[in-house]
């Protein structure tokens, strides 16, 4: 599951990071550029919960095998692109198929692991995104730089082979059959099973929709930024862009643990650290101030880095929150419904943001993204059930 998820971020990071490069080789403006990520969020936002289902219905190893084949013919058809019509299509097509990996990923977490270690677990297999994003631009800038951006969306429709000649190894060994044992659906104390969609599920939905969208504003808007306003080359955006997404991988190990250790000493819903992360995102408010300070870019850089940190512990958090007061066969659609809300503010909130770029008003851009985590805690507190995890399981809330 690491390597599914490191896969799935290499192939869509590939064109945020040689954004400045395609948009000038294509003639297009940050605003397109921005409909194309719409067009990648809005077919992941549709995919997400229809993959988790089908994950709980079919089980991960038939449903992962068939997206990874669908989202690398995707990551190949971008080395086929010549304006924004085919841009949108080739990510439209990829945000579908990339629907089926985080999913898969808490599908399996709640299936091989026992309660105590899921969110470590869980920040494990997500963290081979964060992963992906951070080695993606040391691997394709210089493959870009020789052979041309259009090779290396070709190099990643490869790696996704090799993933699938990896996953039909793991088969052939036994190790998923040993694993893979569906857990019992979860009841209610009067017997009935348990709802999917409740007052807790639309509560993590809205969390993670909005506490987790910088971390889609650190993936697309962190290449343009440099390069527009502090005047990165692209051939140093190689050397720069893999740290923010180290600080999405270090939230993603760290919260997990605290997440963890915080369970075994309380039952309680982890409100007061939803409030402390989202007035810690507010950090990201603070990046216009960066080109005034002595060495700006060094800054910049830390201010993504912290920001992420921050994002990676709203996913960790919130999925591991809302895991353990969902049923247990539901964890693929819990996965996808929540990461199907992120998908929808991306799709809504990029266009805008692009817009805002190219009238070069970054500041107004940055508080947006700011102030998102502070609404979706909000929205959380209106929405949650506030009794302890086991009495929501068993009260079927």
């Amino acid at each position: 599951m690491l390597l599914l998820s490191l896969l799935s971020y290499a192939d869509r990071s590939v064109l945020s990071i040689l954004s400045p490069t395609i948009l000038a080789d294509l003639h297009l403006n940050v605003m397109q550029y921005g409909y194309a990520v719409s067009a990648f969020s809005l077919c992941y936002m549709v995919a997400n919960p229809v993959w988790g289902l089908w994950i709980d219905r079919r089980g991960v190893w038939t449903m992962a095998l068939l997206a990874v084949l669908v989202w690398s013919v995707a990551s190949g058809s971008h080395a086929l692109m010549t304006g924004m019509v085919s841009m949108c299509v080739a990510r439209a097509v990829l945000g579908f198929g990339e629907g089926a990996t985080f999913p898969s990923g808490l599908a399996t977490v709640a299936e091989t692991l026992p309660p105590e270690h899921r969110s470590f677990g869980l920040g494990l297999a997500y963290s081979g995104g964060s992963l992906g994003a951070t080695l993606t631009p040391l691997l394709i800038t210089p493959v870009a730089l020789h052979f041309g951006w259009r090779a290396t969306f070709l190099l990643t429709s490869a790696m996704g082979g090799l993933w699938i000649l990896l996953w039909l190894v793991l088969r052939s060994t036994g190790l998923y059959a040993r694993h893979h044992a569906a857990l019992p659906p979860q009841r209610t104390a009067d017997g009935h099973r348990a709802s999917r969609w409740n007052r807790n599920l639309l509560a993590t939905v809205a969390l993670y929709g909005l506490g987790a969208a910088p971390l889609a504003f650190g993936l697309y808007a962190a290449p343009l930024y440099l390069s527009r306003v502090l005047h990165v080359s692209q051939a140093s955006l190689g050397h720069l862009l893999w740290i923010p997404p180290a600080g999405w991988e270090t939230g993603y190990l760290v919260w997990g643990r605290v997440a963890d250790l915080r369970r075994r000493r309380t039952s309680k819903r982890p409100a007061g650290l939803f409030l402390a992360l989202a007035l810690a995102s507010v950090l990201i408010a603070a990046e216009p101030l960066a080109a005034r300070m002595p060495h700006p870019v060094l800054v910049s850089m830390l201010i993504f880095y912290l920001e992420m940190f921050f994002a990676g512990g709203f996913v960790v958090l919130v999925l591991s929150d809302g895991m353990q007061a969902q049923p247990g066969q539901s964890a693929g659609f819990l996965s996808g419904s929540a990461i199907s809300s992120w998908a929808l503010v991306t799709a809504l909130l990029t266009p805008w943001l692009g817009h805002l770029f190219d009238q070069r008003r970054y500041g107004l851009a940055f508080w947006w993204t700011a102030l998102l985590p502070l609404v979706g805690v909000a929205l959380w507190q209106a929405l949650v059930v506030k009794r302890p995890v086991a009495a929501l399981v068993a009260a079927g809330d």
